[in-house]
């Protein structure tokens, strides 16, 4: 130990790591970090003590955001302008403080943490490269360890080792082997983490065709003894990551027969609810959809031989069958109102401590959609003994086009009376976005860490989003959840389209406009949404706010304006991006919700769903 560091006493920070086994499911790092903060508060000032102090508390009090290579740091905090504490933060002075202090930390999660910032304010310093890849991978992979550390520091040691390339192949080869080991150990307690960590293995060195298909092997008896257990949705999940390494061998036939797995699955469950009691119809349809919409992945000459084609027919069927049940199952769902003055504080105590999923689809039900009977007569009534609607108005763009006009005619009174309701929808778009809707994003991101592997799964699950679509949505969804709504808005809204194609398609809906000449294209957006059987499929409250919100000239117009790169930054960052992406929240997660809630608790439908408020239903009809 030199004598600079001599000076420095680990005692000063062990404090803040003290029973951090007690912290539950928080990270170590950013939880030590703020009790560092109070410890350097409570130092002398102008000393040694104090100066150490808040340059650990400026290098730790960051979020790891592993997969973002350019900025891996985020802030914990972002209110008016202002965020928390950054590494960008530290001067030169404060990093050479880092750079002394390092060989004194004992605590591995700060070591590694230390080290990576050091290496990002010196790229040059292989050396402390090396180490922080190698702290990094030094966390457990046991579950617990993983879902509080251990994720983010494999994902961020994996990144650092291939982006320095050939100089690092040593150790990501060990990575690598340390994953498909710990794979190939694994068993069903270990739930999706075997998941997480066959998606992180694809991305390290090259494994041989026998390597691939052991671990293959390993998923497909992991998935059969899941499924054994009543466990199907990580019986699924299990056989997706089957199927995507015997994909990387063209085990063809393999990944057939385990599509065949998912779709019995699917298929399993559904027999499940519609033998409980009354309510299950609605999570069944859910179900049964799945199982159509994975068959229909096989191969064609594939179904034939197999006799798929005469199971999917009966599978619609079935589905016809479960939707008429459905409709008799469906209730109402109300409760009273919420005072908007109370609005924050109601809300966050809504949504906190509760589950990853639970969090989600609370945020998405903490607002009730439109009630379009009352949205209409609170309209009529305003138009009532009004001149307003007789001298018409006209609505310009923020760059000053002309984008709808209304004459005033009497003849026209049902188009007054629809342009007022979506304007009246702006208004409420507002007090929804503060109330409601930031105050429960900013609880549940505080308590949750939702990656893009956990939402990747939600969008697979999700009966809504379209085959081949889930990464997109997932994408766009970690957008919102990381407070990046422009870019969420860009993802996702034009997203919305295939999503509604697909629920119409499967239902039966021809979607195609045919021309003259007898060339088939798909409808637009706006024509989609005019048409009555999306009403009828999606309820006329999402398609209302939909239509309102995306489509409509007087209104955000959010997918003309996205397309055509009208989208400028203030629109981009507004309440109605907000909002948008809260209704993608809701059109991903609340169906799921249905779909995994226990048998027993179907008959509540989405009475059981979290923190709903206000009047009115939250969830899509047939959805």
């Amino acid at each position: 130990m030199s004598s600079e560091e001599s000076d420095i006493d680990p005692s000063w920070w062990a404090e803040a790591f003290a029973n951090s086994d007690d912290d539950g499911p928080r990270r170590v790092v950013e939880l030590a970090s703020m009790r560092i903060a109070d410890l350097a508060k409570a130092a002398p000032a102008d000393s040694l003590q104090r100066a150490v102090l808040i340059a650990l508390h400026l290098a730790t009090s960051s979020m790891l955001r592993p997969e973002d290579w350019d900025e891996p740091f985020k802030p914990m905090m972002v209110w008016d302008g202002k965020r928390s504490a950054l590494p960008d933060d530290l001067d030169e002075a404060q990093l050479d403080l880092l750079r002394r202090t390092l060989p004194l930390v004992e605590q591995r999660p700060m070591r590694a943490r230390l080290a990576d910032v050091l290496w990002m304010a010196n790229r040059a310093d292989h050396a402390m490269l090396g180490l922080a890849i190698d702290t990094y991978r030094a966390a457990s992979l046991d579950p617990d360890e993983w879902h509080r550390n251990g994720h983010a520091e494999w994902q961020r040691a994996i990144e650092l080792a291939r982006r320095r390339g050939r100089a690092e192949l040593a150790r990501l080869q060990e990575i690598s082997e340390a994953l498909h080991a710990r794979i190939l150990s694994g068993d069903r307690s270990d739930g999706f983490v075997l998941c997480d960590m066959s998606d992180m293995l694809k991305r390290c060195a090259s494994m041989d065709p026998p390597e691939r298909t052991a671990l293959a092997a390993k998923f497909v008896e992991l998935a059969a003894a899941a499924a054994d257990d009543d466990k199907a949705r990580l019986a699924r999940h299990l056989e997706r990551a089957a199927q995507q390494w015997l994909a990387s061998v063209d085990d063809q036939q393999g990944v057939h027969a385990s599509l065949e797995r998912v779709a019995d699955l699917y298929v399993a469950e559904a027999d499940e609810r519609l033998a409980s009691d009354s309510g299950a119809a609605i999570a069944a349809d859910h179900f049964l959809e799945k199982a159509i919409a994975t068959l229909r992945t096989l191969p064609r000459s594939y179904r034939i031989e197999h006799g798929h084609d005469h199971r999917l027919r009966e599978l619609r069927q079935r589905l016809e069958d479960s939707r008429e049940l459905a409709l008799e199952s469906m209730m109402r769902i109300s409760t009273g109102p919420i005072d908007l003055t109370e609005a924050v504080t109601e809300t966050r105590r809504r949504v906190s401590g509760l589950a990853k999923l639970e969090a989600l689809v609370a945020m998405a039900t903490i607002y009730p959609l439109t009630d379009v009977a009352r949205a209409r007569a609170h309209a009529e009534e305003l138009a009532e003994g009004s001149l307003r609607h007789l001298l018409g108005n006209v609505t310009y763009s923020s760059d000053g086009r002309k984008v709808a006009s209304s004459d005033g005619a009497v003849d026209h009174a049902e188009a007054a009376i629809q342009s007022d309701m979506s304007r009246n929808l702006q208004i409420s778009t507002g007090i929804a976005v503060t109330g409601f809707i930031i105050p429960a994003h900013e609880v549940v991101t505080f308590e949750q860490r939702y990656n893009l592997g956990f939402l990747q799964r939600v969008c697979a699950e999700s009966p809504l989003v379209p085959s081949g679509h889930e990464d997109l949505w997932a994408r766009g969804l970690r957008h919102g959840l990381n407070g990046d709504f422009a870019s969420a808005a860009v993802v996702l809204v034009p997203q919305i389209e295939q999503l509604i194609r697909g629920v119409l398609k499967r239902r039966g809906v021809h979607t195609l406009f045919v021309d003259a000449y007898g060339v088939e294209s798909e409808k637009s957006l706006p024509s989609l949404l005019s048409m009555p059987e999306t009403a009828q499929i999606l309820g006329e409250s999402l398609q209302f706010e939909l239509q309102a919100m995306l489509v409509e000239q007087n209104g955000p117009n959010l997918r003309h304006n996205a397309a055509h790169g009208l989208l400028n930054d203030a629109q981009a960052w507004s309440a109605s991006s907000v909002y948008v992406w809260w209704l993608c929240l809701k059109l991903v997660v609340v169906p799921l919700w249905n779909m995994t809630q226990p048998a027993e608790d179907e008959a509540s439908d989405v009475a059981d769903s979290p923190a709903t408020s206000g009047s009115g239903s939250d969830t899509p009809p047939g959805s």
